[in-house]
């Protein structure tokens, strides 16, 4: 309790409702700190321009299974500070054949021909989905990059404080997808958990 009280006293929880705590914004800034060195805005500006780049070659490549559609970029890198804690993004993709009538063995296909062992047959299924990003990263510690359903639902909570600029694809499409995801939030019943 006394660590609960602290904590609320910090900022970093609200009073407890029904004896469940919630995390306040300050709480979810320290969850996404960095311990490492910050980066100029140069270095952030030129992993941006690579990462657009592997974009691009991603799209040409017609082996790849996915077809990148969306890049939001979002954080500190909107700011003015020259110094930034990291490249913030969000990637959109897609099936690129979307009538694949055995999309599992496509995928299953995909992971072996990459050449790699894979540990458990989830991880070779999924080996698409782990290799995107990383083939967008390409090692930069610099940039980091968040699941767009993650995205959508931190630029739909907190419109205010997760300002958003699309880098790559359809603007307006982002904004739609976020009202969207407003709406699909403001419907939803809130949910109550039993104290212990």
């Amino acid at each position: 309790m006394a660590l609960a009280s602290e904590l609320v006293a910090q900022g970093y929880v609200e009073e407890a409702q029904n004896g469940v705590y919630k995390f306040t914004d300050k709480a979810g800034e320290l969850v996404r700190a960095s311990a490492a060195s910050k980066v100029s805005r140069k270095t952030a500006e030129d992993a941006l321009a690579g990462l657009l780049e592997r974009v691009t070659q991603y799209n040409l490549d017609s082996n790849k299974i996915f077809i990148i559609e969306t890049v939001v970029v979002f954080g500190s890198f909107l700011g003015t500070k020259d110094k930034l804690g990291d490249l913030d993004v969000s990637v959109k993709y897609r099936d690129r054949n979307p009538k694949d009538p055995d999309r599992a063995q496509t995928a299953l296909a995909y992971a072996e021909q990459s050449g790699r062992c894979f540990g458990t047959f989830f991880h070779q299924l999924a080996w698409a989905e782990i290799e995107l990003p990383q083939i967008l990263k390409a090692r930069k510690r610099t940039i980091k990059i968040q699941p767009w359903n993650v995205f959508l639902k931190m630029a739909a909570k907190n419109p205010e404080r997760i300002p958003y600029k699309v880098v790559f694809g359809s603007t307006d499409e982002v904004a739609a997808e976020i009202l969207s995801r407003q709406k699909l939030d403001a419907a939803q019943p809130p949910q109550i958990r039993p104290s212990k």
